[in-house]
């Protein structure tokens, strides 16, 4: 299992990952989506968001997506 990490600023940060995380598992095939998972891990005044993989290409296409999205947002 491959776990990543996501440290999110704002609120409206958070909003637009997880607008992107869903688009990604719905783009996902069936297959696919049953190996993702997300939960939220607090530290301090920080959110942190983690996403676990079961396949390391899956974890690959959504950290590059999350970034590319997160450029174009201009988070």
């Amino acid at each position: 299992m491959i776990s990543l990490q996501f440290d999110i600023a704002t609120a409206s940060e958070q909003d637009a990952f997880f607008g992107a995380f869903f688009k990604f598992v719905e783009a996902a095939s069936l297959q696919d989506a049953d190996s993702i998972s997300i939960h939220s891990d607090t530290q301090g005044a920080q959110m942190v968001k983690v996403v676990n993989f079961e396949d390391e290409r899956l974890a690959d296409q959504f950290q590059s997506y999350w970034s590319q999205r997160r450029k174009w947002l201009g988070l």
